[in-house]
């Protein structure tokens, strides 16, 4: 007949094990929270599939900027707390879009024009497609609605 031998754990070893595997999730995690942002319309970046307008003329980088998705906006709303509202960091944060944007990138796959009045009437600028960011002409500070073609 064998003898068995057996093997005793001590509660501290399967605490210690505990303890390391939390640490390294928490490890992994504490970098990636830093750096990543929720992808989508209305987030203050503009993302590939967004159209945005921007508070500061092309070239400036210090101005906020609101993105939208797909989908056509007849009135950009002139005050709080209907209006669209520049949601990016920098000068600008939180005014209303309405009759502020000096500039815009159409980053979707639609030719995007910005009209003068609400319900797409008046003048307008033309993005199109995979065009550079670019400053309103027509509607600069004088944007007030939105349609994708």
């Amino acid at each position: 007949m064998g003898t068995s031998t057996k093997v005793r754990r001590s509660g501290r070893s399967r605490t210690a094990r505990l303890v390391a595997v939390v640490g390294a999730v928490v490890g992994l995690a504490i970098p990636l929270a830093g750096t990543a942002h929720a992808t989508g319309a209305r987030d203050g970046y503009c993302d590939p599939g967004e159209f945005c307008l921007y508070y500061y003329g092309a070239g400036t980088t210090s101005g906020s900027l609101s993105d939208f998705a797909v989908g056509n906006i007849p009135d950009l709303g002139p005050a709080q707390p209907t209006c669209y509202e520049f949601r990016g960091a920098g000068y600008g944060k939180g005014e209303c879009v309405w009759r502020n944007a000096e500039s815009a990138w159409n980053r979707t796959g639609h030719d995007v024009r910005v009209f003068t009045n609400v319900n797409y009437t008046n003048t307008s600028d033309l993005f199109t497609v995979g065009g550079p960011r670019g400053n309103l002409n027509l509607a600069y500070n004088l944007a007030e609605s939105i349609k994708f073609l």
